[in-house]
């Protein structure tokens, strides 16, 4: 992930409700996603390390988010350990195929998450975040 990219996400969070949110963290994750091919690509075992465990990090925030008064809780948490498995066998196997795999699921389940999040209105999260324009904070 670039200084940029972690700059842009950062102003996101500041200004995202719940639904945002998921969705941004999901955008995060398929970015650590696609440094992982990148640094197995290039055999950079420190890199690849690295970016595993953030992709591992924000698939674990989801399961710990989640809220099981709801069924669908159960399965989410399952789908999540699921991906999470196909992180580790990276190592196990030495191939990136089943993470691109688990990448195409990952993007259908954000785009089931960005129609939900359209229909929320509620306030961001972070009510005293600074306003932003033109690179100038207020």
């Amino acid at each position: 992930m670039t200084k940029e990219q972690k700059q842009d996400f950062t102003r996101r969070i500041t200004h995202a409700n719940r639904s945002e949110l998921v969705l941004i963290k999901f955008e995060m994750l398929f970015v650590y996603i696609d440094d992982i091919c990148e640094d197995f690509q290039k055999e950079d075992q420190q890199q690849l390390t690295n970016h595993i465990r953030y992709a591992d990090a924000i698939l674990k925030s989801f399961q710990e988010t989640l809220d099981f008064q709801y069924e669908i809780a159960g399965q989410l948490y399952a789908l999540y350990d699921f991906h999470r498995r196909q992180l580790a066998k990276i190592f196990i196997h030495h191939s990136i195929k089943e993470l691109k795999q688990s990448r195409k699921m990952l993007q259908q389940l954000y785009e089931a998450f960005a129609a939900s999040a359209r229909q929320d209105t509620s306030e961001p999260l972070m009510q005293n975040a600074q306003q932003v324009y033109a690179g100038y904070t207020y």
